[in-house]
């Protein structure tokens, strides 16, 4: 059976998320993705449950101190007597609908529209002449990619569990199971 879980860190402070990261390796956590989450970097981890559940099943050994034998206590001529108060919980009040409950609203009657008005006489009026397309013809900007902030991501060589994107480039900062290391980017 796998655990899960998942560290966030700022995607400015790439940093933090490898100490993060590192912190997670040395409890037996292993990265399953990294994914931006806004301005953070979020890497979701796993692990065996098996080895934890184990070791927190096991019962620890508990040495039982020797029995102490209590000391004589003076008897106490005061016995506090208990009575049991009767509790009473209020009925609840029946619920008032609002008047007209179940009834459709009354609409309001449509207000007077005053006619619209053609402001070119009839004689005038001439249907829309066909369209022209202008001299010059629409070219639409060039689309520009998205721009991917930087962080540690899966590295696309594949050598590597991560690489530091910088937001423009692979650079030669990579991690395997949380430990950094330096490795040229492949073309």
């Amino acid at each position: 059976m796998q655990e899960f879980a998942s560290v966030s860190a700022s995607s400015y402070d790439p940093a933090a998320l490898a100490a993060k990261l590192t912190e997670k390796s040395a409890e037996g956590w292993s990265v399953v993705s990294i994914v931006p989450t806004g301005g953070d970097v979020t890497a979701f981890l796993s692990r065996d449950a098996s080895g934890t559940a184990a070791a927190a099943a096991e019962p620890a050994v508990v040495e039982a101190a020797p029995a102490a034998t209590p000391e004589p206590q003076p008897e106490s001529t005061f016995a506090p007597v208990l009575t049991p108060v009767p509790v009473s919980t209020p009925e609840p009040a029946p619920v008032a609908e609002p008047a007209g409950w179940g009834v459709a609203p009354e609409q309001a009657a449509p207000a007077a529209m005053a006619p619209i008005v053609d402001p070119t006489p009839a004689a005038t009026y001439q249907p829309a002449q066909t369209y022209q397309p202008a001299a010059a013809t629409y070219q639409p900007a060039a689309a520009a990619a998205p721009a991917v902030p930087a962080g540690w991501y899966a590295d696309p060589a594949g050598r590597f569990e991560l690489r530091y994107w910088d937001g423009s480039t692979w650079t030669e900062h990579v991690s395997r199971a949380g430990q950094q290391y330096t490795d040229p980017p492949v073309a």
